[in-house]
């Protein structure tokens, strides 16, 4: 797609260098013709194009942020740097919700997350490629490896995909509870729960954004106990010194 709008991409760099128009003129042009500006950047080794996605865990973030002067990414705000950082839940959820900004990006999938689930993977190249078949988004990935399985998804993984289709208008499956999903395979079992599990998912969703992880991942955390999206020792510190601090102002 974006070969499609080169010619047009060029007049515009060329009408800029020449001091024809400003930069904010040429921001306005792209955002009117659905044109982007891409650049490219060397990544792991790679030339890839920007808006670029990194999806990686959020333990890793700081070392890439110094690497690449790269931005979290926050869909909550709408805001979508040239390169952004996200958890893989996060993704997920933001891409589903057609909250990410661009026509057009790039999408990494960081080796943090080397140990992603048969099913995950086979759920984010569905995902990729319904992107692409779509008006809404083109999506260039990096580092997803095409899954093994059949092309069957769990059911809370189909979910997922049909929450994708109904917010493109292409389906009207059922998608209740979408959101469920447990793309990790780790049960929690009741007997496992613990005195957090006051919580509300209002606070969760709370935490979940500070921290820019998935609000399901945090569930299993502070009500279960249990942590199937590998969150960092230091993150956990982090969310029990909020939960204590919020308990403590409470009582």
């Amino acid at each position: 797609m974006s070969e499609q709008f080169e010619p047009e991409i060029k007049k515009f760099k060329w009408l800029l260098q020449q001091g024809y128009i400003t930069p904010k003129e040429i921001e306005f042009y792209s955002n009117f013709y659905e044109i982007q500006m891409t650049n490219l950047i060397n990544f792991e080794g790679y030339e890839v194009l920007t808006p670029l996605i990194i999806i990686v865990r959020p333990s890793r973030f700081d070392s890439i942020k110094k690497q690449l002067q790269a931005e979290i990414a926050d869909p909550i705000a709408k805001k979508f740097p040239v390169i952004s950082l996200i958890s893989l839940e996060k993704f997920i959820n933001s891409l589903v919700n057609l909250k990410i900004p661009y026509f057009f990006f790039s999408l990494w999938l960081h080796k943090s997350y080397s140990d992603i689930p048969e099913s995950g993977k086979l759920l984010l190249n569905k995902l990729i490629n319904i992107s692409n078949n779509s008006s809404k988004y083109i999506i260039k990935s990096y580092n997803i490896p095409s899954s093994s399985e059949e092309p069957a998804l769990p059911t809370d993984l189909e979910r997922i995909i049909c929450r994708f289709k109904k917010m493109l208008g292409k389906d009207s499956c059922d998608d209740s509870d979408w959101w469920k999903y447990n793309l990790w395979h780790t049960s929690a079992t009741s007997s496992t729960i613990t005195a957090n599990n006051t919580i509300t998912r209002k606070e969760i969703e709370k935490l979940a954004l500070k921290y820019n992880v998935s609000p399901i991942c945090l569930q299993y955390v502070i009500m279960y106990n249990k942590n199937p999206c590998h969150l960092s020792s230091y993150l956990l510190l982090q969310i029990k010194s909020d939960l204590s601090s919020s308990s403590s102002s409470s009582s």
